[in-house]
């Protein structure tokens, strides 16, 4: 056990080296109490020579650890015992990783079958477009065709659609590109485009 001369500023005041400078200030006020000229621990266990000594410590402990400057240089000439002795630092708990589940497979659109004997009409052909999951516009990228014209073919606006030279091709492409059997949706959409009246343009 350390002589109470050998002990340190922090130790001789009963602080902790991180002490506050009110706990520093409380210590020190303690330490005169108990080992002060009148006490009666400096009367009956120390000798007058060792109490003068005593109290000139806690006094230096005092305005040492109450000045930053003073006290971070006596704290790297005497290095506390847990800043010699650190305590192992806690390791950290494994991070558990957990797998996401794996997306829901993406089932291919089914192929668009027409009831048996249908013509192929505007609507069907919207139905058929429908079910591959296209919007007007995707499918007006697709087949560079203009947005108006594939809505004028699900529309049925012959009126306003090209003559069939050209209408046939703008069918033809539209079923390739749903899957459909080309000749066959364009043969029987301008069967029912030639039967439609005309508008006198």
């Amino acid at each position: 056990m350390k002589g109470i001369l050998e002990q340190s500023f922090y130790e001789l005041l009963e602080v902790a080296p991180s002490a506050t400078p009110e706990e520093i200030e409380r210590g020190w006020e303690r330490a005169r109490v108990l080992y002060g000229p009148r006490s009666l621990a400096a009367y009956t266990l120390l000798t007058p020579d060792v109490a003068a000594v005593l109290a000139r410590r806690i006094d230096e402990a005092h305005v040492v650890l109450l000045d930053a400057e003073a006290r971070a240089a006596y704290d790297a000439r005497h290095p506390t015992e847990e800043s010699r002795n650190p305590r192992p630092t806690q390791a950290p708990e494994p991070v558990i990783l957990v797998a996401a589940p794996p997306p829901p497979p993406v089932e291919p659109p089914k192929p668009f079958v027409p009831p048996e004997g249908a013509a192929w009409s505007g609507e069907l052909i919207r139905k058929a477009r429908e079910a591959r999951g296209l919007t007007v516009v995707q499918l007006a990228d697709r087949t560079k065709l203009s947005r108006a014209q594939i809505e004028l073919v699900e529309g049925e606006r012959f009126d306003l659609l090209p003559v069939a030279v050209y209408l046939r091709g703008i069918v033809m492409c539209i079923a390739r590109e749903l899957r459909l059997d080309g000749q066959k949706v364009a043969r029987s959409y301008l069967e029912k485009a030639a039967g439609a009246p005309k508008s006198g343009r």
